[in-house]
């Protein structure tokens, strides 16, 4: 097994896990989001995970919050925050 940590290029910090043939990879602000919330929730189609001050590599528990996810994405669309 094979655990590392990554940096996408707009600043997403995820973990990658490889096993065999299997590669799965989580994003740290999701994992943060499991603290607070069910992870149903956390991985459901219905929510995203929102970085309060837009800055994709602050994972901290008062920065990561749940967002609707249709709320989530046409406020970053609009180039505004969500509520």
């Amino acid at each position: 097994m094979t655990v590392s940590v990554h940096q996408t290029g707009l600043g997403y910090e995820y973990v990658r896990c490889r096993v065999g043939d299997d590669d799965s990879t989580i994003y740290i602000h999701q994992l943060v989001a499991c603290l607070e919330h069910d992870p149903r929730a956390v991985f459901s189609d219905e929510f995203d995970v929102h970085h309060c001050n837009h800055v994709p590599w602050d994972n901290r528990p008062e920065n990561v919050v749940l967002e609707e996810a249709y709320d989530h994405r046409c406020a970053h669309l609009e180039g505004r925050s969500p509520a």
